[in-house]
């Protein structure tokens, strides 16, 4: 049930922050709904919300500050992610030879 729900979603929209944010759209038409949309649905979620496109994070920056800060407990908007090192390709070893293991891999 919605009341057992414990997604950063119910814990950070408050009708205030709904207020602020049901008539924005982005320039892409997304809306709060598509923002929320998955929370509402799915009350298991631990989160609730995705961006429907990058301006969202703009355009409903009330609603994915707080959130995104809970979630990594303490990223704020001056936070810099670190720079990115993937090492040498050139000196990457094969990690399955045989091609026995690794059907597929995955980067978020």
């Amino acid at each position: 049930a919605a009341s057992d729900s414990k997604s950063l979603l119910k814990k950070h929209l408050t009708k205030e922050v709904f207020d602020q944010l049901k008539t924005r759209k982005t320039s892409f038409g997304s809306t709060l709904l598509d923002v929320i949309q998955s929370g509402l649905e799915n009350h298991d979620s631990g989160v609730g919300i995705y961006a429907p496109d990058a301006e969202a994070y703009t355009v409903f920056a009330e609603i994915f500050d707080p959130i995104i800060d809970d979630y990594h407990g303490g990223f704020k908007k001056t936070d810099k992610h670190p720079p990115k090192d993937f090492g040498d390709v050139d000196y990457f070893g094969n990690l399955d030879p045989t091609g026995e293991y690794i059907v597929s891999t995955r980067v978020r």
